[in-house]
This record gives structure tokens, C-alpha cells and sequence, in this order.
């Protein structure tokens, strides 16, 4: 018998998880009483390129401190945003308990006007 897990969505939106014909079958909504968890972005332009004749700069993304991410908790697994995961892999601070919505064009489920209305898998970097 597989353990079973709380999920805790830390996104700023409802967390829809679909089958595998686009039908939602899990509805998950942020936590009130839990901030999302957000990532510090510094930027520097590193250069430029030319296309045409247009200089088109090129700026590196530095990501900071990840800020609101709660400790890990046993049996929980919390959805984050992907660039929280990936700024806490560049960091080398490796988190098992984190998620993210998969929204690769093989998982987003999109109503008519292309909106995302869920995914069909959640995914990890570690």
C-alpha cells in the first residue's frame, strides 16, 4: 500500500491536476494562511548581439535568497514555482519535499482560448 502525502500548494493559484484526457481530477487552492514562496532576480547586461543591424542586449540572471519557503515537514510535499526549485539547485540546497506544476506542452491542458486550466503531471529538478 502506498503512503499517502499531504500536498500544500504554495503557487498563487488554484493547482488543477488533470487525467490523461485533460479532465481535472484534483483541485488544489493556495493556502490562506501561507505566503508564496518567491525568488530574489538580479540581472546584469553581459553583452549584446546583432540582428539586422539592432543591437539586442543579453543580460545573466542571478537568482537570491528564496524568501516564505516553509521547512520540510514529514509526508508533505509542497508545489512551488519551478524557479524556486531551480534557484535552490543552483544554490545546492536540495529540497525532495518540492514540486512544481509541469506546464511542457505534453502536460498543460488548455481550454479553448489556450489558457492553462491544469497539468497533468508535477515535476522535480533533484
Amino acid at each position: 500500500m502506498e503512503k499517502k502525502v499531504k500536498l500544500i500548494n504554495l503557487t498563487p493559484h488554484e493547482l488543477n491536476i488533470c487525467d490523461s484526457e485533460g479532465k481535472v481530477i484534483l483541485s488544489i487552492p493556495p493556502p490562506k494562511d501561507m505566503p508564496v514562496p518567491r525568488v530574489s532576480i538580479k540581472s546584469e547586461v553581459v553583452g549584446n548581439i546583432n540582428v539586422d543591424g539592432v543591437e539586442v542586449p543579453i543580460r545573466k540572471v542571478v537568482y537570491g535568497d528564496v524568501e516564505n519557503l516553509p521547512p520540510p515537514e514529514e509526508g508533505t510535499l509542497y508545489v512551488v514555482s519551478t524557479l524556486v526549485i531551480i534557484a535552490l539547485k543552483e544554490k545546492g540546497i536540495e529540497r525532495k519535499d518540492l514540486l512544481s506544476p509541469d506546464t511542457n506542452p505534453d502536460s498543460s491542458v488548455r481550454d479553448s482560448s489556450g489558457k492553462v486550466i491544469g497539468v497533468k503531471y508535477l515535476q522535480t529538478v533533484f
